[in-house]
């Protein structure tokens, strides 16, 4: 049953992925390839199961790993994004992206040791070492709620605030259910569509227009 639902969940977050890559410009692009790694995990997981224990699902979940510790910093960049075309806006939220990732890279993968772990139907490899908290990951996500209540201020868009907030949630009581983790990344996605779509009325009927590289 969670299997399935976890499936199902990939599935919304890839759709939701394709969406924000026909959205065009910078927020668009970079909306999919986050929507894109969240379908990855939320699908490797769901995968689980069928797969069993061994070395192809534990490769398939080192790159969960990966992808959380590279990419989950991106979600500043496409709030940041939203908030209009200024290049000092752009420049400024990759380069804390950028520090993120490095952050994550270097306090989450160095060490890491996984084991098998069944929840429920579900069947996953987590990380046997003492990594603590997923501080970049944390901060990431505290920092896409400020610009979600800036946004929320400026032009009346709540979506990336409210997606940022499912998210927080979700995450702090995922160490006991798993994949409310992996709903609250699908909640936080389509905020983030939600607002790109808003922002897209607001200025026209062409996508944002904001920097796609820093």
């Amino acid at each position: 049953m969670i299997s399935t639902v976890l499936a199902l969940t990939g599935v919304l977050q890839l759709l939701l992925a394709l969406a924000a890559f026909r959205g065009g410009g910078g927020p668009g692009l970079w909306t999919g390839v986050l929507g894109c790694a969240l379908a990855y995990d939320s699908l490797v997981v769901a995968a689980g199961a069928v797969l069993g224990e061994g070395a192809p699902l534990e490769s398939l979940n080192a790159g969960r790993f990966v992808a959380h510790a590279v990419l989950t910093p991106l979600a500043v960049v496409c709030g940041a994004l939203l908030l209009g075309p200024g290049r000092r806006t752009a420049r400024w939220a990759w380069v804390c992206a950028a520090a993120l990732s490095v952050l994550g890279v270097s306090t989450t993968l160095p060490g890491l040791r996984l084991e098998p772990r069944s929840w429920a139907d579900t069947l996953r490899y987590t990380d046997a070492g003492d990594a603590g908290a997923p501080v970049a990951a944390v901060v990431s996500i505290l920092g896409l709620l400020v610009i979600g209540v800036v946004l929320w201020k400026r032009h009346s868009v709540p979506w990336v605030a409210l997606g940022a907030l499912a998210v927080f949630v979700a995450s702090a009581v995922a160490f006991k259910v798993p994949p409310l983790g992996n709903l609250g990344e699908a909640l936080m996605l389509a905020g983030l569509l939600a607002a790109l779509r808003d922002r897209r009325a607001d200025t026209g009927s062409g996508p944002v227009r904001a920097p796609v590289t820093p």
